[in-house]
């Protein structure tokens, strides 16, 4: 008789949740160990991509620069006409699920969802979904179970995205440090080696305390930045034309023209916050198309793709584009 499968997405969320926060690296060992402990044929990055999803979940806020993370609280939020579903995300301690398997037991109905990712990827924890008839329901139901009630994060956050800028002053590199300059003009871009960097661009190199940073060089000064909102800093300065590096493409179906699929480059992912808002208008990870090297998040309204265009200085393109 077969023991049955670890939940090792459930698990890793469950034990972040109880220790709250930390440190990055830590995180992503746990995320490691456990995988290689279940013999999960898991590739380099695993764990980062992991916590990154996570991220986008809704169940983790992490900040890449100082190296820390938190698990997010608990919060019960609508879908956008998602036929009245709301998604169940943030910390789920034991004790949280418990109070879910007794309401459970009562009159809520929870959907759970597992998440398909790339086999060499670490799984994330399955999306649990509530299913109700009426909007005031919701506030009685997170009261009961104890999260805070949300009435959409998708379209209350796109309507507050702040427009993109570089970040704070950052120290440049030190004397003698390999640097990259990420390369837009390839096939793939990349970032590349270079020997100078009097030039604006995004840049890649090691501190010394050896962490891998991202930084934008703009007429003589140097800001931290991460690489997603980098390269669209990048796309914006070089003016590449037309500027529809975010596509979208309304679904078929009478009543539902104005949601759709909102569609990027591998080489052109959304920053985190642009990514959660996407990521939370079904609250499942987003599909990799490996044919075309595309990013695929569903259920998007067109007005939440407008916004995060403007909000990557992009118009939003479609089906013409």
């Amino acid at each position: 008789m077969t023991s049955p499968k670890t939940d090792v997405g459930g698990l890793l969320l469950r034990w972040a949740s109880e220790v709250g926060s930390g440190h990055i690296p830590d995180l992503k060992r746990g995320a490691t160990w456990l995988a290689r402990s279940e013999n999960l044929p898991i590739s380099h990055g695993a764990a980062g991509r992991w916590i990154r999803d996570c991220q986008s979940l809704g169940h983790l806020d992490v900040d890449w620069r100082s190296g820390r993370w938190s698990v997010a609280p608990g919060v019960l939020t609508r879908l956008p006409s998602a036929d009245g579903l709301a998604a169940l995300v943030g910390s789920r301690t034991t004790r949280f699920e418990e109070r879910v398997v007794r309401a459970e037991s009562d009159d809520i109905l929870l959907i759970r969802v597992p998440n398909s990712l790339p086999e060499t990827d670490i799984p994330v924890p399955e999306t649990w979904l509530v299913q109700y008839e009426e909007s005031p329901e919701l506030t009685e139901t997170a009261a009961r179970l104890g999260v805070e009630h949300c009435d959409c994060f998708a379209i209350q956050a796109a309507a507050l995205l702040p427009p993109l800028v570089p970040g704070p002053l950052a120290a440049p590199p030190a004397f003698g440090t390999t640097v990259e300059m990420y390369d837009l003009s390839l096939e793939q871009p990349a970032f590349m080696p270079v020997r100078q960097w009097e030039s604006d661009g995004l840049y890649r190199f090691k501190r010394a305390d050896h962490r891998l940073v991202c930084q934008i060089f703009r007429r003589g000064s140097w800001h931290s930045v991460s690489q997603e909102r980098g390269v669209y800093l990048e796309l914006d300065r070089l003016g590449v034309e037309p500027r529809k590096n975010v596509r979208w493409f309304p679904e078929e179906g009478r009543g539902r023209e104005r949601f759709g699929r909102l569609i990027v480059d591998w080489g052109k992912p959304l920053p985190d916050l642009q990514r959660r808002i996407s990521v939370m208008c079904t609250a499942l990870p987003p599909e990799f198309g490996t044919r075309y090297r595309t990013i695929t998040y569903r259920n998007v309204p067109r007005a939440v793709a407008e916004r995060i265009a403007l909000s990557l200085k992009q118009e939003l393109g479609g089906r013409n584009d």
